[in-house]
């Protein structure tokens, strides 16, 4: 099994601006960034979804309608001791993935070329990261939303094939633009254009945070046994890392208007 799951010619090659130029946010849906070989292990091993919990009803920010998923997280959930319910309990540690993913997640964690990269395409010198794996199955959506300040941005990663899954069953992140500015908890109908991206065959969608990466996904229509699953990597801002809950708390956590509009500014550039 090879130690290198990230297709390094794809990186070498990719021209930036592809990326710097996308609306309404800077994004791009790749396609083969893990070599064919690697995305097939992390495929065949892909975490059991008996690890899992079931995120049902959680409460959001501005009245936004719930999340509905399974969800874990890597070695500590950020819903943990935020008094949501049951959330907060799933959580795989480093030794307990299969050795595909403990490979995968060091390579993430270690790779130079990769952080090169991502400071490249987000603007940033520095960030932390986390991870986590999402399953969603029939009638499960994500409404539209914004991340948080504290997100620099995110790479998806799509662990789904033409042999488990039918692209007019939905599945697609889309970018949303053209939203009524006073609307804080749009539904899709809020917006006047969307992007799909594809999520089929070694698919990843990367996006930068900004006050325009408006994002969902709608309810998917899939057969009952069917399961759009992917892997999330999550790059924050260290300065605005917390090990306290208080970033998941049912209140509101707003930060200062001055670092939330530096912090933007900074994107921008």
């Amino acid at each position: 099994m090879s130690n290198n799951f990230i297709n390094y010619e794809l990186l070498k090659k990719f021209d930036k601006q592809l990326f710097l130029k996308n609306e309404p946010c800077c994004w791009y849906n790749f396609h083969q960034f893990l070599t064919p070989e690697g995305f097939q292990q992390l495929y065949q091993d892909y975490p059991a979804l008996h690890l899992f919990e079931k995120h049902e009803g959680i409460t959001r920010r501005d009245g936004q309608k719930p999340h509905d998923r399974y969800y874990l997280a890597y070695n500590i959930s950020p819903y943990e001791g935020t008094g949501r319910g049951k959330a907060g309990e799933a959580a795989v540690q480093h030794q307990d993935l299969p050795q595909s993913w403990q490979l995968f997640v060091k390579e993430l964690t270690t790779s130079r070329k990769y952080h090169s990269f991502i400071r490249s395409l987000f603007k940033v010198s520095d960030f932390t990261i986390r991870f986590d794996w999402h399953v969603a199955t029939t009638n499960c959506d994500v409404s539209p939303h914004l991340d948080s300040y504290r997100k620099v941005g995110s790479h998806l990663f799509y662990f789904n094939t033409n042999q488990d899954w039918n692209s007019d069953w939905g599945g697609g992140t889309l970018l949303l633009a053209g939203k009524p500015e006073e609307v804080k908890n749009p539904d899709f109908s809020d917006f006047t254009s969307e992007t799909q991206t594809q999520i089929i065959d070694n698919r990843s969608f990367m996006f930068r945070n900004t006050p325009t990466a408006w994002h969902g996904v709608k309810p998917l229509t899939c057969p009952e046994g069917k399961y759009r699953r992917l892997f999330n990597i999550i790059f924050e801002f260290p300065h605005l890392k917390s090990q306290s809950s208080q970033f998941y708390s049912t209140s509101p956590f707003y930060l200062p208007q001055k670092l939330v509009k530096k912090t933007f500014s900074l994107l921008k550039r």
